[in-house]
């Protein structure tokens, strides 16, 4: 196949697109279809290769993998070792067991796999992995390994109809159960629904296999409304739309068209020596973009780069693309199968030593775990089991406490207070979202179905448990967001017996960056500032619902003192993340609010009436 400097232009846009989004969101929320743009032009330039040797007879499956091979596993190699390297001295120990699964299923290109399950709870988000991007590199290598399946063992006659048969219920697949699951970020990441966006490439090159040339004023205008259609795409398909499925087919479509529509100006656009540079560097380009993106976003816990930041990203990004495009792409894609075992081997072995020294930078910067993490109550946290907390010789012990992971961090405060005030507790709290029948799938955003489908498991669990207590007790970190909460609250609330009591907490603040990243310590050492953030909202929801029901009872921690310096209290950390506090936060709670807390609690745990 002929090389084109006009694909290489339309690569480059793809990166661009890619590369702007990830800056800032914002700025252009559908760039994301740069990937599928790859996938594209991947689909269109594999099958025209692998047709034209089917046809003479030339095509070797060792052959077709082993140049896939050349050309992207040494640059992505040597990506891997200089990340994961830069990410030993960055990565903070509660962290790090998320990035070395990044390092190794980025390695053996299933990291959609491990992405498509989302973020970790307690740990650091998606936004902040290096690896996060290689996603669809190993998307792109899990295709190959079935594309000249299709295209060597299918009868010519019989391929476009398979290929359109494929998209067609691939992509019907991916609408319903998007529709049905609302889980788009885990369609996102699968091969399934990105398959049918390589074999629009492939469809396209097998039914146009030369450029489709009308007049050069048709093809001027066919080629503008592909290019149209991209741009628009890239502004107005965002996050929240469900994607890919049909909607992706709107972008690739163009962007086949773009491949085989003959003679036009935007063909020469492409050509020129900008948009073909970028796109010669494209794939080290995406390489190292995110990674120094991710590194900074970690280390400051801020979406948000200023303008210096932005100009760094750039000048590195393309500096460290050239040194991978010059000396390990062009390098190893002009060496022997021999060499190339060589050296691939060097850099495994290379590797795998980095795998076993990782767990060893942990130490590097380890933070206590009793300030990084909830380390109180756990055993009864996501677990169908209670634990008795507080004074376990009380006869006030029919007391639950149940929530979320704001719940679990109250563990801590109520049991300081209950041994020295004589009542005890059983807990059952769950990550997320709390257990409580009548949260509505359909409000709960694609990142926290996992923590639904989980929750909704304890429901029956729960139940029981409130029915045998006098004093409920639930904390979450929203009660109005999804607004069913509320409800389900409401309606528990409506159905207590004559003798049960509810209180509903008023949680603690939130802080607007991790401390425990920003800090990098459990001693006060920052400078920076913190955004304290109450949910006023939240409070008067719950202050409503106390005040029309007799058996519903409201307190609210964050009144405490011990939150004017959030983060810190007393120059000590006391949060573990942006949205919980410690084991230390929790304890020095209570003992600002112990009088406050049992002048309110007393009269309840006594029988007394409002």
């Amino acid at each position: 196949m002929l090389f084109r400097n006009d694909i290489q232009g339309i690569r480059g846009l793809a990166f661009l697109l890619v590369f702007i989004f990830h800056l800032n969101h914002n700025w252009l929320p559908g760039g994301f279809i740069g990937v599928d743009i790859f996938f594209v032009i991947s689909g269109f330039l594999m099958t025209s290769i692998i047709i034209e040797q089917k046809n003479n007879n030339t095509f070797s499956f060792y052959d077709f993998y082993i140049r896939r091979l050349k050309r992207i596993f040494p640059a992505y190699l040597f990506f891997i070792i200089i990340v994961a390297a830069v990410g030993f001295f960055i990565y903070l120990d509660r962290d790090f067991w998320m990035f070395q699964k990044s390092v190794g299923t980025s390695a053996l290109f299933i990291s959609n796999i491990l992405f498509s399950r989302g973020d970790s709870y307690f740990g650091s988000r998606l936004e902040d992995n290096p690896f996060l991007h290689t996603w669809s590199l190993s998307i792109e290598m899990q295709f190959y390994l079935l594309l000249p399946l299709i295209l060597i063992f299918t009868k010519r006659r019989y391929l476009t109809a398979l290929i359109l048969l494929i998209i067609f219920f691939l992509t019907i697949y991916v609408d319903i159960s998007m529709y049905i699951s609302n889980e788009t970020s885990a369609k996102y990441f699968s091969l399934l629904a990105r398959i049918p966006e390589f074999l629009v490439g492939a469809f396209f090159s097998l039914r146009f296999k030369n450029k489709i040339s009308f007049s050069r004023i048709n093809n001027n205008i066919i080629s503008s409304l592909s290019l149209a259609v991209l741009i628009l795409s890239a502004f107005l398909i965002d996050k929240n739309t469900f994607f890919p499925g049909t909607l992706a087919l709107i972008p690739t479509v163009a962007t086949a068209s773009l491949l085989v529509v003959g003679d036009n100006f935007i063909s020469d656009f492409f050509t020129g020596k900008i948009t073909t540079y970028i796109g010669e560097t494209s794939y080290s380009l995406y390489l190292w973009h995110w990674p120094i993106i991710a590194f900074i976003r970690y280390y400051n816990d801020d979406y948000f780069l200023s303008v210096s930041e932005i100009f760094f990203i750039c000048i590195l990004t393309f500096l460290l693309a050239r040194f991978s495009y010059c000396f390990i792409e062009n390098y190893f894609r002009k060496r022997n199968n021999s060499e190339f075992y060589r050296y691939a081997g060097y850099g495994a072995v290379l590797l795998i030593l980095l795998s076993l020294l990782l767990p060893k930078a942990a130490e590097i910067n380890k933070i206590p775990e009793v300030y990084t993490s909830p380390s109180f109550g756990v055993k009864s946290h996501d677990q169908k089991r209670t634990e008795v907390f507080g004074d376990k010789n009380s006869k006030h012990n029919k007391i639950l406490l149940i929530g979320d992971s704001h719940a679990l961090a109250i563990k801590p405060f109520l049991d300081y207070i209950g041994k020295r005030n004589g009542f005890s507790f059983t807990t059952v709290t769950t990550s997320g979202l709390p257990p409580l029948k009548g949260i509505k799938r359909s409000e709960i955003p694609s990142y926290g179905m996992k923590f639904y489908d989980f929750s909704q498991q304890f429901v029956k669990f729960t139940e029981q448990n409130i029915s045998r207590n006098k004093i409920i007790l639930i904390n979450c970190s929203s009660f109005i967001g999804p607004m069913s909460i509320y409800q389900s609250v409401k309606k528990m609330a409506d159905t207590l017996k004559p003798d049960q009591k509810l209180i509903v907490f008023g949680t603690f603040p939130s802080v607007d960056r991790d401390p425990v990243k920003i800090n990098r310590d459990f001693i006060k050492k920052t400078s920076k500032k913190f955004k304290v953030i109450i949910r006023e909202d939240n409070k008067e929801a719950l202050k409503k619902l106390a005040a029309t029901n007799k058996n519903v009872y409201f307190y609210d921690l964050s009144k405490s003192k011990v939150f004017k310096n959030a983060p810190f209290y007393k120059d000590t950390l006391m949060y573990y993340n942006r949205t919980h506090i410690n084991d230390y936060g929790s304890v020095s709670l209570s003992r600002d609010l112990e009088k406050d807390f049992m002048s309110f609690f007393k009269p309840i745990i006594n029988g007394e009436h409002k």
